[in-house]
């Protein structure tokens, strides 16, 4: 019998400022196999994670506007409603010039956005995720995400952690959450800055592994376009492992993907 090819996401809503967010997944599981004689596109799906430490006032453009089915905590009635922030050091380039970063990134060639990841191809594809991410922030006029070194670090070692221990949740076994792993990078200086964060989860099968595919459905899920599409996101990171979590993927081969976002508001 041929393998179908399946495809499952994941995102997470956490309290405001929590290390110690909770996931509400809804933990239904789905068979490829009984999808008979179609593509399976399958999901365990849960509202998008926006951590914000209750130090961040307004988002650096000066909006808190939320997108369409972004569920978020409110803040605490004592955090002002600040004016414009200054931009730092990671938001430079692109503030310059936001509509020349827009038109860019809207008239970007996506390249290898059909690869099936492999462990030689992992560049190619993580490339091939930002220039879609961005591309479909250009066409709703957000700017386009930069990548992030220290996130892209959080995001690989999730993505492969979730093949390793076989699970598919933002947060990990032993309790560990994406804040805390995001924080072990560096990538929030110290304690008295604020931050915004998000993270995307997703495995897919077979033809539905590839960037092409991955993106596809997270635009396709309110809760994910949300992250993508989160105004106040400057920065970002992308982690592909070329493997599937074992009690998940049915054997068949895949990948397993990883997106974090992130904005630090000094």
């Amino acid at each position: 019998m041929s393998m179908l090819p399946c495809i499952s996401l994941a995102a997470l809503a956490a309290p405001v400022g929590s290390e110690a967010a909770v996931p509400r997944v809804h933990h239904a599981r789905h068979d490829c196999a009984l999808r008979a004689a179609r593509v399976a596109i399958v999901g365990r799906l849960a509202p998008s994670c926006r951590v914000t430490d209750a130090r961040a006032g307004a988002s650096p453009d000066g909006r808190r506007r939320p997108a369409a089915g972004h569920a978020r905590s409110s803040l605490p009635s004592a955090v002002p409603q600040a004016a414009p922030t200054t931009p730092g050091p990671a938001q430079t380039a692109d503030q310059e010039s936001p509509a020349a970063s827009i038109a860019e990134a809207l008239t970007a060639s996506c390249q290898n956005t059909e690869l099936v990841p492999t462990a030689d191809d992992i560049e190619l594809v993580r490339t091939a995720v930002l220039c879609l991410i961005n591309r479909e922030r250009a066409q709703h006029g957000e700017l386009p995400l930069q990548d992030n070194p220290q996130l892209q670090e959080a995001a690989e070692e999730h993505s492969s952690e979730l093949v390793v221990r076989d699970y598919f949740a933002h947060v990990s076994p032993t309790g560990l959450t994406p804040v805390q792993r995001i924080s072990a990078t560096g990538y929030i200086p110290g304690p008295h800055v604020g931050y915004v964060i998000g993270e995307n989860l997703a495995w897919g099968t077979l033809a539905l592994s590839t960037p092409q595919s991955i993106v596809a459905a997270w635009i396709a899920s309110p809760d994910h376009l949300a992250n993508i599409l989160e105004g106040s996101y400057r920065d970002t990171g992308v982690g592909i492992a070329p493997a599937v979590p074992a009690s998940l993927g049915g054997g068949e081969p895949g990948a397993t993907y990883a997106q974090e976002f992130g904005v630090i508001i000094p």
